[in-house]
């Protein structure tokens, strides 16, 4: 049973750009209402009320230690504390942050999709991108926990999907060669875990 391969065509490499922008300008016109939703319930003790995200390198050392934040999500508080570097309190930027990574996530859905060789993978894509499950998570400050570790899950699965390829196809020589596609799946892994438990 071989696996699929991963390697895109160059007919489909010229053709990603375009149906990129369409679902990320579709995601993006989907959530634009959520970028003036403001905080609400517990972005306090996520983000404006989070003496750790105010602080300096202390602060981010500590998101780093167990049982210093809500819950030990220290890729999303990591994040969070950049951000707050970056636009300090204003609700905009974090909100435009989580619309700017479940429009990655969409994209990502749709080329995973389309090394599966599943039919209709940039309207898998767009679906994922509008489905309204995912308004939550999308427009929810706190929710970043989803849509980062999403982010991670679907980064991870290209160079896992890479490295079993040669595996399942009985070519263990050229596996030899491509563990590292099997050490940066399982860095993404790690992350995914270290956004979402």
């Amino acid at each position: 049973m071989a696996a699929a391969s991963v390697t895109l065509e160059p007919s489909s490499r010229q053709s990603a750009l375009p149906g990129a922008l369409v679902i990320v300008a579709l995601t993006l016109l989907a959530y634009t209402p959520a970028m003036s939703a403001g905080f609400i319930w517990d972005d306090d003790q996520y983000v404006w009320a989070n003496p750790l995200l105010q602080q300096g390198w202390d602060g981010l050392r500590d998101i780093w230690t167990p049982r210093k934040t809500p819950q030990y999500y220290p890729a999303v508080f990591t994040m969070f504390w950049i951000e707050n570097q970056i636009w300090g309190l204003h609700p905009e930027g974090y909100h435009i942050m989580n619309i700017v990574l479940h429009a990655l996530n969409a994209v990502l859905v749709w080329r995973l999709a389309l090394v599966l060789r599943i039919s209709w993978p940039w309207l898998i894509g767009a679906v994922f991108a509008l489905h309204p499950v995912h308004v939550e998570s999308v427009a929810w400050i706190t929710e970043r926990k989803n849509t980062l570790s999403g982010l991670f899950y679907l980064v991870g699965a290209i160079p896992n999907l890479r490295f079993d390829e040669d595996a399942v196809g009985g070519r263990e020589e050229a596996s030899k060669g491509r563990w590292w596609f099997y050490a940066a799946s399982f860095a993404c892994f790690v992350l995914a875990l270290l956004s979402k438990s």
